[in-house]
């Protein structure tokens, strides 16, 4: 480090060193020098300091002290010119002349050649001046300093002496401190004004020893910096602290200029690159209580009580004394409790933090285990995290319910080994906080994590309150000083656009975090990193300024106007915020083959190609790229652990948007390894692969080869995401791979078949490389390529629904999109056409087909309708005359209209055993139920209870099965419609109990489908299945069944009101949930179909032990508005114009229906038109209206 050189360094004695890390780079710095600046992207660093000696026999000895380790927040740019317009911007500034030493004079601010330059002299000494005033005040704190630098490019004045002069006051300008190279007059000085000892508000002021000799007297280009906050100020120059001086305030203002001494001195100190950065707010309070109004506010809370373990009392919130306190007693075991639901929602995200912090005052509850308990659910509140102190089961704990794998939804959850001891387990006063972001949620107490766990949901609602475990158990728990803080920055959404040249882009929108513009306004400003190549809209010089007003949205659009085709970045800066994110900007051109190579050649085309070195891991060896007999072939070993290899990379980039996607193919022809593992590869990654996807064969040496997807960020390296669906592509050989990336997300094809869509937000600037890569040491990998493509094309216009379903009484709309840049510049047509116009036709066509006009720039949307002329399947072909693809033909299924044979609301007293007859079969032949009033079915409130309780295992329960036996077919479908209105349940065997609520179709030999919701309480998950007899093993028959992942998660695990559908057509059956389809199985039953629904539980508990009777797990489903329907009834056609056109001066209208009627009216009389039978009738045109209708 060349600026530690000679003897002020080389003396071994005391230094000053430090180390400044961003995740990003390191400073070295020595005395307050930087000495270099590196690479080291992490962002959980450790510190070391001590002493080596290097040869046999040295000797170490190193002295330290000081140690010092300090966070400082980053900064943002929130005012800067660089003065390049050539104008003095009166936005930004306006001339001014500081009082100094009285002085007259002429001295002012000439915008010139990229520099503003301050000349003139002095007519009436002594030292005149003149300087430009930064409009915006600045506040500085010692948690937000604010810094400003420039660059003093010269100082030529003339004279006795003259001043470069930088210049902070307080907001009222009767305060400052003036730092200024003070030529003929003792060089770099300060003065200071602030009625404070030391102050030398004129004259020379004080000498800066750091700043003498000829290095800085040069009157030459010098940074001149200046670091406020609040307390002192720091004078700076070419990174080199002068001096720290007193300056208690805030906000500050500041000056630059000039000041020339005695009568006829000349000023001429020119000046460029003007910068002030400050920390922007990082946090701000949207919502607090310390509760000393001793009130619930029924408008910021209300009084809940969260399922746990289903147990029964009377625990709740008390306010009083300036806390809130939580008592009751549990009457029904395990585990009631109540809370305050935060009535406000918040949303966590990537970019925007929210914190609840509460102080838990005091655990008091007794009996066997009491809960002191804050909750985060998703806004369905289906999904939570419960952070808890659990007194007499644990201590310190959290459960989880997100329907992944390591939930614990009940019982005593995980432990954090972080809180246990004594100083935690006081039951006394501990700041609890949770710190969500949209993926996970921290779990803080005192300041120290104790767990970071998954938790993918936004928004968000709290709970806290308490709860006490079994009978007679008492809550007492109080709480205080509530706080939930909102932090984040500024984001663009989305993050990366596409735009054709000379057009505007779709509306962009940033928003702030919530809250952070409830009280003042908030300015924003957007900022294109090259406008030559986009701009915001609206804007100047590439910039636009955005202002957030008070108590106004959180949020504001703009667009985006691309100025030449090429790749950008834009950001924002914020005096009031950080910034969040960058918007990747993408000025396109028509879609078209970008790169094809087949490798035919002896060498490899350096003109389109480089070859790197890069591995996918740290590991360094030695590998080659090279074509050989047409193919490109990489090959090599590893000198060290891990993954080192090499890739054949374009030298060009390339674009990827929602609108123009880039797709690359290739030919992965063969692969070969020996060790461990290898993988080849093909990567789309920005330059340095800070983001990337990876979609590859891995082989190991047991011959396993499964095809992976790593992603950056997410999983860089390790295994990564292995696609199970190219399970039968795993051999060696040659398999097309393609990549289509959108600008947020990658879609991977292996030989046509796709294997999902991975994040990737990357839309310009985009790279592919070709790779192979060895494992560990001494390890070899070959992989061969061959014929590379490399394009952008439109995605493909698509109709959707893909599918339908209706009756013959019954119509779809159908919402057909095309590509935005397919209509940008040109009309375009799509045109549907059905291939059995007696099932299904288009309305508003004619002949079966009818033509949708996308005029050039208008919507890239249209919808129309399918209406039924028949029963039975069509299918509508999706043709266009524009170069794009189309997704696929729209399937339309016509069925007759059904009867109703069954319903029922059960709003009786008892169930009619004219449509229902009770049935005991246990899932598992050996389960047996206990007999009432244990288990039972009632009417209860309208609804159909059937609770059961296992008397022994497994899975006793009850059922109502139809009197009736019905059929089904192709045409005539048999439909079955249920409320499962909720299950509770009772764990007599613990958290491991299960519970099963579902409904039924089966033949008379027992054959069926089972669609349940099967209720684990532990770490499994789950949900909503189906049981099938015959089925593929045991699992599917009797076992815990087969998943449904349309119904994973989200809203359908709540356990509570939804409504299930069984579709049988005598070959299969479709189930629905809450009108979502599900799945579809083998169901090849057509008559003696028999439909019910029941309640089942698993196990059986320990033995009561008052009675010494044993406890079996309870089971209640709920169940209401049963209907079943099938056959058909007659159809009475209802009349319908599907279609007109104009042929020889007459119109010719098509139509379905008995008559065709007109009036000259549109509200009638409507009379017959003579002669008109369908499908089309022929009218002359006549003079005046008329308007026809079809019945």
């Amino acid at each position: 480090m060349a600026s530690f050189d000679g003897e002020a360094f080389d003396d071994g004695g005391l230094h000053e060193m430090s180390i400044v890390a961003n995740g990003s780079t390191v400073q070295l710095i020595l005395d307050g020098q930087v000495g270099a600046e590196v690479p080291f992207p992490f962002n959980n660093v450790v510190f070391q300091f001590g002493s080596y000696a290097r040869a046999n026999d040295d000797t170490a000895d190193t002295t330290w002290d000081n140690l010092k380790i300090s966070t400082v927040l980053s900064t943002a740019v929130v005012f800067e010119d660089d003065f390049s317009s050539d104008t003095i911007d009166p936005a930004k500034f306006e001339a001014a002349e500081p009082f100094f030493e009285g002085g007259e004079g002429n001295i002012h601010a000439e915008a010139d050649g990229g520099m503003m330059r301050f000349v003139g002299e002095t007519t009436q000494q002594w030292w005149s001046g003149g300087t430009l005033r930064l409009k915006d005040s600045f506040n500085a704190t010692a948690d937000s300093p604010v810094t400003l630098s420039i660059d003093r490019v010269e100082e030529a004045g003339q004279g006795s002496a003259s001043r470069s002069a930088l210049w902070i006051f307080d907001e009222s300008e009767s305060n400052y401190v003036l730092f200024a190279d003070v030529r003929g007059e003792g060089g770099w000085r300060y003065n200071r004004k602030i009625g404070q000892d030391g102050d030398v508000p004129t004259g020379g002021g004080n000498n800066m020893a750091s700043f003498d000799g000829e290095a800085f007297d040069d009157g030459g280009l010098h940074n001149m910096s200046m670091v406020a906050n609040g307390s002192t100020v720091q004078l700076l120059l070419d990174g080199v602290v002068g001096a720290e001086v007193a300056f208690p305030f805030s906000p500050v203002v500041f000056h630059f200029g000039s000041f020339a001494r005695a009568n006829d001195d000349t000023a001429d100190t020119a000046w460029d690159n003007l910068k002030v950065e400050a920390v922007p707010q990082q946090s701000n309070v949207v919502f607090s209580d310390d509760f000393a109004s001793d009130t619930i506010d029924s408008a910021r809370y209300e009084q809940a009580t969260p399922f746990f373990e289903g147990g029964v009392g009377d625990i709740h919130g008390e306010a009083g004394d300036g806390v809130m306190r939580f008592v009751g007693t549990t009457t029904q075991q395990w585990w009631s409790g109540g809370t305050l639901r935060v009535t406000q929602p918040f949303e966590p995200s990537d970019s925007e933090t929210i914190t609840l912090s509460i102080d838990r005052v005091a655990e008091a509850g007794l009996g066997s285990a009491s809960r002191s308990a804050v909750w985060i659910y998703d806004e369905t509140e289906t999904n939570y995290v419960l952070f808890a102190d659990v007194r007499g089961e644990g201590g310190w704990r959290y459960n989880r319910k997100i329907g992944q794998d390591g939930d614990v939804p009940t019982g005593g959850g995980n432990n954090m080994a972080a809180f246990d001891g004594e100083a935690f387990d006081d039951g006394g006063l501990h700041t609890m906080t949770m710190e969500a972001n949209g993926s996970t949620v921290k779990l803080i107490l005192d300041g120290i994590e104790g767990a970071e766990v998954s938790f993918p949901f936004s928004p968000v609602i709290f709970h806290f309150g308490a709860f006490a475990r079994a009978n007679d158990d008492t809550a007492d728990t109080t709480w205080d000083n509530l706080i939930i803080e909102s932090e984040g920055g500024a984001t663009f959404s989305p993050s990366g656009i596409g735009v054709r040249k000379g057009q505007t882009s779709q509306p962009v929108t940033v928003r702030i975090p919530q809250g952070l513009n409830s009280q003042k306004s908030i300015s924003v400003k957007v900022i294109s990193d090259d406008p030559s190549i986009a701009i915001p809209q609206g804007g100047s010089n590439g910039s636009l300024n955005l202002t957030f007003a008070a108590g106004g949205p959180n949020t504001i659009t703009f667009q985006i106007v691309g100025q030449d085709l090429g790749g950008t970045q834009f950001s924002l800066t914020s005096s009031d915020i950080a910034a969040g994110n960058k918007l990747d900007v993408a000025v396109i051109s028509d879609p078209g083959v970008l790169l094809t190579e087949a490798f035919a050649g002896n060498s490899i085309n350096s003109s389109l190609f480089e070859i790197s070195e890069e591995g996918f891991g740290n590991g360094l060896g030695d590998f080659t790229v090279e074509q050989n007999n047409g193919q490109l072939e990489i090959s090599g070993f590893a000198d060290g652990d891990t993954w080192p290899g090499a890739s054949l990379k374009t030298k060009n980039s390339y674009l990827a948007t929602e609108d123009l996607n880039l797709v690359v193919e290739v030919d992965r022809v063969a692969m070969d390894q020996f060790g461990e593992a290898g993988r080849t590869g093909v990567f789309l990654t920005n330059a340095d692969r800070t983001r990337f996807v990876f979609f590859s064969q891995q082989v190991e040496v047991d011959d396993d080869a499964f095809w992976r997807v790593n992603v950056n960020p997410g999983s860089p390296g390790g295994g990564g995401a292995v696609i199970t669906g190219f399970g039968p592509m795993e051999d060696l050989g040659k398999h097309t791979m393609k990549l289509v990336a959108n600008g947020s997300s990658v879609e991977v094809f292996l030989d046509g078949v796709s294997g999902g869509s991975f994040p990737f937000e990357l839309s310009a600037g985009i790279f592919v490389e070709l790779g192979a890569y060895a494992q560990f040491m001494d390890e070899d990998v070959s992989g061969e390529f061959d014929n590379l493509s490399i394009e952008n094309v439109l995605p493909c216009v698509e109709g959707s629904p893909s599918s339908v379903l209706i009756t013959r009484a019954e119509s779809q709309e159908i919402t057909v999109t095309v590509p935005r840049l397919a209509n940008d510049a040109a009309d375009i047509s799509v045109t549907i056409k059905s291939n059995n116009p007696d099932v299904a036709i288009p309305a508003g066509g004619s002949n079966g087909s009818i033509t949708l006009t996308f005029p050039s720039g208008s919507s890239n949307s249209q919808t129309f309708t399918a209406i039924p002329t028949g029963l039975g399947a069509a299918e509508f072909s999706v043709s266009t005359d524009a170069d794009v693809c189309v997704a696929g033909s729209i399937s339309v299924e016509v069925i007759s209209i059904p009867e109703v044979f069954l319903t029922d609301d059960f709003s009786g007293d008892s169930v009619d055993t004219a449509k229902w007859r009770v049935d005991e079969t246990p899932l598992n032949e050996s389960g047996t139920l206990k007999p009432a009033p244990q288990s039972f079915i009632e009417i209860q409130n309208g609804e159909v209870v059937i609770h059961v309780e296992a008397e022994t295992p497994a899975w006793p329960g009850m059922a109502l099965l139809t009197v009736d036996t019905y059929s089904a077919s192709q045409t005539e479908p048999l439909t079955f419609e249920l409320d499962r209105k909720m299950v509770d349940f009772v764990l007599a065997s613990g958290v491991g109990s299960e519970s099963r609520t579902g409904m039924w179709a089966m033949n008379a030999n027992g054959d069926h489908v089972f669609f349940v919701d099967h209720t684990t309480h532990d770490a499994r998950n789950f949900g909503w299945r189906y049981n099938r007899r015959p089925g593929a093993d045991d699992n599917e028959e009797i076992g815990n069944g087969i998943n449904i992942p349309a119904f994973d998660g989200g809203s359908f695990d709540n356990r509570g009101d939804h409504r299930m559908k069984l579709v049988l057509n005598g070959s299969t059956a479709k189930l629905f949930l809450d009108d979502v389809f599900g799945i579809e199985v083998e169901f090849p039953y057509s008559e003696g179909i028999t439909l019910g629904f029941g309640s089942y539980a698993d196990e059986v508990g320990p033995a009561d032990p008052e009675t010494g009777e044993p406890l079996g797990n309870q089971t209640t489903g709920n169940f209401d508005n049963a209907l079943i329907s099938g056959g058909s009834v007659p159809f009475v056609e209802q009349g319908n114009i599907t279609g007109f056109t104009i042929q020889e001066g007459n119109l010719v209208i098509e139509w379905t229906g008995n008559q065709l009627l007109e009036a000259t009216s549109v509200t009638g009389p409507f009379t017959p038109v003579a002669g008109a039978v369908p499908p089309n009738s022929s009218i002359p045109i006549e003079d005046g209206a008329r308007f026809f209708i079809a019945e």
